[in-house]
């Protein structure tokens, strides 16, 4: 019995878990508003430069005409900003020759997720998951309320990475900890609730309300505190106490939640075999690294776009997301806008996917945001005043939710491309990559000058344009069994760039033996002379008439170890094949050619006669 198998037995899916996964999900909606800062506290809201008027007795202030946003005003400028907002920006006048300032502090805090999600998924298995996400959400909490208190943008920047490992640790813990607290019919369920959505609804309704940096940080912390109370109700990991052989901490959660579940309480002395398969599945899986994932031309293909489709896509929505302050009209409608269009994402992936299939739904998705974000593009370049801010906007918008629900399909669609063996592997590294696209997002939106949205939209329309091209490179996976192992069929064939000569069969006395030869276990043909002098290897033992032994020594027989048990089918050029004045029937050696590899990887949950598919390394 494996562990899904006990939750299932407990439930799948109960009271215990209704209260549970959203003391674990929700945090998510915490995650979102302290990721999303930047898009606010960045805005530069509008500023003139103070005029002086020196024939005026009056000390009223008044602003000085053509000079709103003017960095080429001719003489010294007392800056006054808008008092709408107070942002970094108004903050420590982070315009003109400091306007480089707010994107590298995104770049800083998304950096600072990166490596966060990097050192998380070591810590939540050597220390567990519960440690590493309350560890998260408790840093998440102090490290706002000392951020609202930065007294100069450098120590803001510091706080902001410091704030960005905390969200790393975060998302790389948050998921798989639900997880493993469902039945697997319900895991799609729980990976489809819309708490993201909800976390940027919820930042967005905050920035309206409270329209200041500070207070916004101190909104986080406080919406983030209450989460550190489900430390005192939310267990460890079943799967992490049962690998780490904590069975008495697994028992006493199996019996909270058969009582929650109101299910009869079940055999726990089948833990300690549950312990010894999990313990025997975790070393298998330490078994393989990342280097598994380019072992072979397929797998490299599909490791390398596979991350080039989640770079680009974490360029593209970090890049409109931290970029709304650069879209025409209102920038509160416009946040609260981008943020509700996430919410209908789900129900649109699904019955797209249903009608069409991952891949192609993938697809249609990546162009259509691609021509979006072309629109953009356009319409700051030659769409009339008029209209031309409408424009933007319902093109950006669109393609803010067209970018979010390919990445909802890209996320099934792309993991599934590799064995179950190697298939975490694969998304941390797709994940890996994805931190690397939120780094540079906000470098694209640099492009071009302050206001251009011409040069970013048109490279991000280029970078999406291009998901949807190699998107048909990979597999469909919709309906369709999944691969389990990368055990491999290893074949050998000879080429034509080095030789070793084998000695033909002798007699005891040294003499050549004249008599048919007995090859067997291959299924080609090798050409050891001219005429009738060939060899045949055909499986069973087969006799070549007036044919000299061709006896192949036992250190050509070695076992390639590349991978589990592989099989191994020695293949030999054709007899017509061969280059005859290579050949020698006179002397006593023929030649080995050079070894080329073939590697073909075995499905057993794929159907065929033999439990078997033949996916061809090419």
């Amino acid at each position: 019995m494996h562990l899904e198998s006990l939750i299932d037995e407990l439930g799948g899916f109960g009271k215990y878990q209704l209260c549970i996964i959203p003391l674990i999900g929700f945090t998510k909606v915490v995650m979102a508003s302290s990721m999303m800062m930047m898009a606010f506290a960045g805005v530069n809201p509008g500023w003139w430069c103070e005029s002086h008027d020196e024939s005026s007795n009056t000390s009223s202030i008044t602003l000085a005409n053509g000079s709103y946003k003017n960095c080429e005003w001719n003489t010294t400028c007392v800056r006054h900003f808008d008092k709408g907002m107070k942002t970094i920006v108004t903050e420590w006048d982070l315009v003109c020759e400091k306007q480089w300032i707010g994107n590298t502090i995104i770049s800083i805090q998304m950096a600072g997720v990166f490596v966060g999600a990097a050192i998380a998924g070591h810590c939540s298995d050597a220390y567990g998951r519960k440690k590493v996400l309350y560890t998260a959400v408790l840093l998440n909490t102090i490290l706002n309320v000392v951020t609202a208190f930065s007294v100069s943008w450098v120590m803001f920047a510091v706080m902001r990475l410091l704030l960005g490992f905390a969200l790393g640790m975060m998302f790389t813990v948050n998921y798989p900890y639900q997880m493993e607290f469902v039945g697997r019919r319900y895991r799609s369920l729980v990976a489809s609730l819309p708490t993201w959505a909800l976390g940027v609804i919820t930042f967005s309704a905050l920035v309206w309300w409270l329209q200041h940096w500070k207070w916004l940080h101190l909104a986080s912390a406080a919406t983030s505190a209450p989460f550190l109370l489900g430390w005192f109700f939310v267990p460890e990991s079943l799967r992490w106490l049962a690998v780490k052989g904590r069975l008495v901490e697994a028992r006493k959660a199996i019996k909270k939640m058969a009582t929650y579940n109101k299910k009869p309480m079940p055999d726990t002395s089948i833990l300690e075999l549950i312990a010894e398969e999990e313990k025997v599945e975790g070393e298998k899986t330490k078994s393989y690294t990342y280097k598994h994932l380019f072992l072979t031309r397929r797998l490299t293909k599909k490791t390398l776009i596979t991350g080039y489709i989640w770079f680009t896509l974490s360029v593209v929505y970090y890049a409109i997301s931290f970029g709304v302050k650069k879209l025409s009209g209102d920038f509160y409608v416009n946040l609260m806008t981008i943020a509700l269009l996430e919410l209908p994402v789900m129900p649109a992936v699904l019955l797209v996917a249903s009608i069409f299939g991952r891949r192609w739904s993938c697809a249609i998705f990546f162009f259509l945001s691609s021509f979006s974000c072309c629109g953009v593009a356009i319409s700051n370049s030659l769409a009339p005043p008029d209209i031309k801010g409408t424009l933007e906007n319902i093109f950006a918008q669109l393609a803010k939710f067209l970018t979010i629900s390919a990445w909802a399909i890209t996320q099934a669609l792309t993991s599934e491309q590799f064995p179950t063996v190697i298939r975490n592997l694969a998304y941390a590294f797709q994940n890996t990559v994805a931190r690397i696209g939120g780094v540079l997002a906000a470098q694209v939106l640099s492009l071009g000058g302050k206001d251009d949205l011409t040069s970013p939209f048109a490279a991000m329309g280029v970078l999406i344009f291009m998901n949807g091209v190699v998107t048909f490179m990979l597999n469909e996976t919709s309906g369709h069994a999944l691969e389990d192992t990368m055990e491999m069929k290893i074949t050998k064939k000879l080429s034509d760039v080095t030789e070793e000569m084998i000695p033909l069969g002798k007699d005891i006395e040294g003499n050549v033996e004249d008599k048919p030869a007995a090859v067997t276990g291959s299924n080609k043909a090798h050409t050891a002379g001219d005429g009738d002098k060939a060899v045949k290897e055909n499986g069973p033992t087969e006799t070549a008439k007036n044919q000299k032994d061709v006896m192949l020594p036992d250190s050509d027989e070695r076992e390639e170890d590349t991978l589990s048990e592989p099989a191994r089918n020695l293949d030999v050029p054709d007899a017509e094949g061969c280059d005859p004045d290579r050949a020698n029937t006179n002397g006593r050696f023929v030649e080995q050619k050079s070894e080329t590899i073939e590697i073909e990887e075995h499905d057993g949950d794929k159907t065929n006669k033999d439990g078997y598919v033949k996916v061809d390394d090419h």
